[in-house]
């Protein structure tokens, strides 16, 4: 039994090193190169692009309806300058720049082990289906959640105008002191 004691010390002392490779292995962070393989995987800049076109009409969408429940008089022709100008402003956006930006949290946050783990995954048929399916049931998502965020908006330039209202009463209440 003695014997039996030492060899297992022996085994374990000997594949100590080996569990701490692999532990350390698993743990290590993503690199630069892990976190873009995992990015070309799943067509990252590809659903961005498409994320953020949805995302636009959207907001056009729900900007529309705020504008012309404060103000139903609006002309089209002006809705269309509101529309022309959130398009300019997002012509600005560089979608691949941003993607680089996000690239450093990714590799802070996940490791290796996590990368590897997701890499799998979409390469899977169903990581793929769900990489076809993510911009659809995101413009659905979007659709069905446009009501509640149109309401909040409304509330938002509510209290907004309120407010501006409010200042203007008390810049006018000073000056009428002096």
């Amino acid at each position: 039994m003695k014997g039996f004691s030492r060899i297992l010390l022996v085994v374990a002392v000997c594949a100590a090193p080996l569990w701490a490779q692999q532990a350390s292995s698993d743990d290590a962070a993503a690199s630069k190169e892990d976190i873009e393989t995992l990015f070309t995987t799943m067509h990252i800049r590809e659903q961005v692009g498409n994320i953020m076109q949805v995302a636009i009409k959207q907001q056009k969408q729900m900007i529309r309806a705020a504008v012309k429940q404060k103000m139903p008089d609006i002309q089209a022709k002006d809705l269309d300058k509101i529309d022309a100008m959130m398009d300019e402003s997002m012509k600005g956006l560089d979608v691949n720049g941003m993607i680089d930006d996000m690239m450093p949290v990714y590799e802070r946050h996940l490791t290796k082990a996590d990368v590897a783990a997701m890499t799998s995954f979409y390469q899977s048929p169903t990581g793929q289906k769900m990489i076809r399916e993510q911009p659809q049931m995101t413009a659905e998502a979007m659709q069905a959640t446009q009501p509640r965020l149109q309401k909040a908006m409304a509330k938002m330039m509510d209290q907004a105008e309120q407010m501006a209202k409010d200042a203007a009463a008390q810049k006018q209440n000073a000056s009428e002191k002096n």
